[in-house]
């Protein structure tokens, strides 16, 4: 983080300590492909992590697994592209993009659908074109989700991370990135975390409290699993109400609904 983001955050939080002692992220980003592909291996056991045409099918608000010879999605992806879906967008970008497989598997499911990522490690990128050759190289690119985006970064209808805010620990580094997220959402920003890790819905109304997130409103839903008991488990934000949500009045109720098993 610089000098100038260190600052401006001292200043907009009101003094709070930047950093914290032993505070770390959960990775070691430029180390972390080793470790993201073992973890692809043991995931795939279980769980089809990248789509084919005909696995599963979308119809009626509600995403479903077509193929019974496939292994189904994990919960977390299958409502994060049933969410998506329903939204309608025409572009997305995905924040921590990792290898690229959400991107590619929204492509499969609507194949109009621009898609766009970024990543803080080149390994991963590099990995994403080997893995993912469908996707468009040219609309990968690196970022630092740490560090201020620039202001005239180009927006998407749909902004959204999975399991990506809730590793970034060090100091104040989460506040940075959810400010980024909402600089690259139009309507938007749709979340799966583990949201133990900040308090997520306190964070991003202290950054449009204070200016930093430019949209004229929040407006917070949240959606329920039906893998997890119909427990909610997904966080909306949008600029403008969305009809046929559950609105999302009080962070409580994704805590006390979380399953005990981890993100």
């Amino acid at each position: 983080m610089n000098a100038v983001m260190v600052a401006w955050l001292k200043r907009r939080f009101l003094g709070q300590p930047l950093v914290v002692a032993e505070q770390r992220d959960d990775f070691e980003w430029n180390s972390y492909t080793a470790i993201y592909q073992a973890q692809i291996r043991e995931f795939e056991k279980a769980h089809v992590l990248r789509l084919s045409p005909g696995d599963y099918g979308y119809a009626d608000g509600v995403l479903r697994k077509v193929r019974q010879d496939v292994l189904p999605l994990h919960y977390n992806h299958r409502l994060l592209y049933e969410t998506i879906l329903q939204l309608s967008p025409d572009s997305v970008v995905e924040l921590g993009c990792g290898a690229g497989d959400h991107c590619h598997n929204l492509t499969v499911l609507r194949p109009d659908l621009q898609v766009f990522g970024f990543d803080r490690s080149e390994g991963q990128l590099a990995l994403l074109r080997s893995r993912n050759p469908d996707l468009s190289a040219s609309s990968f690119r690196l970022l630092d989700l740490t560090l201020p985006a620039s202001e005239s970064c180009a927006k998407h209808d749909i902004a959204f991370t999975q399991a990506v805010v809730m590793h970034i620990q060090a100091g104040r580094g989460h506040l940075v990135a959810l400010s980024n997220v909402f600089r690259f959402a139009k309507r938007y920003v749709v979340l799966v975390e583990n949201w133990k890790r900040h308090d997520f819905m306190a964070d991003i109304r202290a950054l449009h409290d204070l200016g930093i997130i430019g949209w004229p409103e929040l407006n917070f839903y949240y959606r329920e699993s039906p893998e997890r008991s119909n427990r909610p488990h997904l966080m909306v934000i949008s600029a403008t109400p969305i009809d046929g949500y559950a609105p999302l009045a009080d962070y409580s109720v994704l805590l006390e609904n979380m399953a005990s098993d981890s993100e």
